[in-house]
C-alpha cells in the first residue's frame, strides 16, 4: 500500500511538471520540515486576517524558470526552489539589494509570509533544456558605476629602457621628479651584487652610484662585511615606477639589503627569486637578535658616516635596536630615520647634487638622535592588528576614490622633454596630460555616480575620508575621520 501511495505521489508530481516521469529516488531530494505554530499577533495587527498564500499566477508561473506551484497535498510552503548549489548561476534566491530575501514580487505585489510552516526545500539536480534557476537581483559592485582609468607617469616611465644622454640632473623631488643623464651600477663588482636584474632599476645619479661602489669597499674592507646586495635604485630616467616605491624618482635613493651577500656569484635566476632575510621576531616591534647582529649596525652606521647621505630609512624596530647599541657615539643616528616596512633594508638618500637649482632639497634632520619618544611613537604605528572576528556586513558600494596615479603634469616640465630624448623615446598621449585639476573632476563625477547608483539599489556607502572629501567637495556629505602619518 505504502508502495502505491509513494507512486501515486511522484506521478502527481510529474504532472505538475515537477519531476520527469521515470525520475530515480537518487536524483530528487526531499526535504519536509515540521510544521511551526503561527507567531501570537502584535497588538497592531489585532483583529486583523492572517494573510494567506496567494494564488499562483498563470502567467508568471509559465515565465519563471526557478519557482514552481506544489500539489495543495504537500504541507507548508508551496513554492519549489532551486537551491544554490545546483543553480546553474550559483546565485540560489533572489536577494534585495540590503541582503534580505526578496519579499516583492515581479508586479510589485508583496508576497505572504505568514504561513505557518516552515519553508519546504525540495533540490533537484538540473534538467536539461528547462533553464530553472533563480538570478539574484542584488546589485553588485562589479555592476556600479567604474572608475576612470588614468595614464599615469608611472606608465610613461615606467616603459623606458634607457637613459638619456644628457648631463646629469637630479630633476624635482625624490617623490615627484624623474633623473637625466643616469648611469647604471654594474650588476657586479668587488664588493656588491645587483638584485632583481629584471626591474631595470639598478640606474642612479653618478654621484650615488660613486658612494655606492665606495661604501660597497669600505664596509668590505673596514667592517668586514661581506659584500652588499643592492636593490631598487632608479629606473633609466627616474620617474615614477609601476611597483614599489613612492620615491625613488631622481636617482638620488637606493635600498641595500641588510642579508650579507654570499661568497659567490648569483646567477640571474637567484636574484630574481632568493628572498631577503627580514630581521624583525615574531612580535613584528622588535629585531631577531640571531639575525640582526653588530655587523648590520656597523654597516648602517657606515652608510651614516658619509656626508652627502641626507637620511637613512629603517623599521621602527631597527632604529630602536641601533639606538641601544649606538653608545656614546650618537651623531650618526639623527640622519638614521623610522619608516614603515625596511624590516629587510635600509634606504639610503643622498643630498641634491652642487650647482643644479632643479632638484628640490628635503629638509634636513634637525640633529636630535631620534631616540627617546619619537622612535616609541613610530613603534606603536607599526604594531600588528589583531585580527578581528569577521561581521556580516551589507551589501555597499564604496564612493572613497582611489589615489591617482602621479601624472605627468605633477612633474617639473622637463620631465616630458626627457621623455622625448633620443634614444628610445617614449610617446606621450593625449590622455597622460591630463592636468590634476581634471582628474580631480573625473573621480568626483565618478564618485556621484557611483553614491546615485548605491541610493537607487539600496546600498549602504563606504564613506570617503575626509582628507578625500575635502578635495572633492561631492563627497564631504560621506567623510569619515581618519589620521595620517609622517610622510617619508
Amino acid at each position: 500500500m505504502r508502495a502505491v501511495k509513494l507512486f501515486a505521489l511522484f506521478f502527481a508530481l510529474g504532472l505538475a511538471g515537477l519531476v520527469p516521469v521515470g525520475l530515480g529516488l537518487s536524483s530528487v531530494t526531499l526535504r519536509f520540515a515540521e510544521p511551526l505554530r503561527a507567531e501570537p499577533q502584535t497588538q497592531a495587527n489585532a483583529g486583523q486576517p492572517v494573510p494567506t498564500q496567494p494564488p499562483p499566477d498563470p502567467k508568471s508561473a509559465s515565465a519563471s524558470g526557478g519557482d514552481h506551484r506544489l500539489p495543495d497535498f504537500i504541507p507548508g510552503n508551496h513554492t519549489l526552489t532551486l537551491s544554490s548549489e545546483n543553480s546553474p548561476d550559483g546565485d540560489g534566491a533572489a536577494s534585495e539589494p540590503d541582503g534580505e530575501p526578496n519579499s516583492t514580487s515581479k508586479d510589485g505585489k508583496s508576497a505572504a509570509h505568514a504561513s505557518t510552516a516552515r519553508a519546504v526545500t525540495i533540490t533537484t539536480e538540473p534538467i536539461s533544456g528547462t533553464g530553472a534557476s533563480e538570478t539574484s537581483s542584488l546589485k553588485s559592485d562589479a555592476e556600479a558605476p567604474k572608475w576612470p582609468d588614468f595614464v599615469g607617469a608611472k606608465n610613461l616611465f615606467g616603459a623606458v629602457k634607457k637613459p638619456a644622454p644628457l648631463a646629469a640632473r637630479a630633476i624635482g623631488y625624490y617623490a615627484r621628479g624623474c633623473l637625466s643623464g643616469a648611469v647604471a651600477l654594474p650588476i657586479d663588482g668587488p664588493a656588491w651584487q645587483e638584485m632583481r636584474l629584471s626591474r631595470n632599476r639598478n640606474w642612479g645619479h653618478p654621484q650615488l652610484i660613486s658612494l655606492i661602489e665606495r661604501f660597497a669597499k669600505d664596509a668590505q674592507k673596514l667592517d668586514g662585511w661581506p659584500g652588499l646586495l643592492v636593490g631598487d635604485i632608479a629606473q633609466p630616467r627616474g620617474g615614477p615606477m609601476i611597483t614599489g616605491h613612492a620615491s625613488h624618482q631622481v636617482g638620488l635613493d637606493a635600498d641595500i639589503w641588510l642579508t650579507p651577500m654570499p661568497k659567490r656569484r648569483l646567477t640571474r635566476k637567484e636574484r630574481e627569486d632568493l628572498e631577503a632575510t627580514s630581521m624583525l621576531d615574531k612580535t613584528g616591534v622588535a629585531v631577531d637578535p640571531k639575525v640582526f647582529t653588530d655587523k648590520q649596525v656597523a654597516l648602517i652606521k657606515r652608510a651614516a658616516s658619509y656626508p652627502e647621505v641626507e637620511r637613512i630609512f629603517v623599521h621602527p624596530a631597527i632604529k630602536k635596536a641601533l639606538c641601544k647599541a649606538a653608545g656614546t657615539d650618537r651623531h650618526w643616528l639623527g640622519k638614521v630615520r623610522p619608516y614603515y616596512g625596511h624590516y629587510y633594508h635600509f634606504h639610503v638618500r643622498i643630498k641634491c647634487p652642487a650647482g643644479f637649482g632643479g632638484c628640490k632639497a628635503q629638509t634636513p634632520p634637525t640633529g636630535d638622535d631620534g631616540c627617546g619618544k619619537e622612535v616609541d611613537q613610530w613603534l606603536a604605528k607599526v604594531i600588528p592588528a589583531k585580527p578581528s572576528p569577521p561581521v556580516a556586513k551589507p551589501p555597499s558600494i564604496s564612493v572613497r576614490p582611489p589615489r591617482p596615479p602621479i601624472m605627468l603634469a605633477d612633474l617639473p616640465p622637463e620631465c616630458r622633454a626627457l621623455l622625448a630624448a633620443e634614444p628610445d623615446p617614449v610617446p606621450v598621449p593625449k590622455e597622460a596630460l591630463m592636468t590634476k585639476v581634471a582628474v580631480r573632476q573625473a573621480l568626483t563625477k565618478a564618485a556621484a555616480a557611483r553614491g546615485a547608483f548605491a541610493k537607487a539599489a539600496g546600498l549602504a556607502i563606504v564613506p570617503a575620508s575626509a582628507a578625500t572629501a575635502a578635495a572633492h567637495p561631492a563627497l564631504r556629505s560621506h567623510i569619515k575621520k581618519t589620521t595620517t602619518a609622517e610622510k617619508k
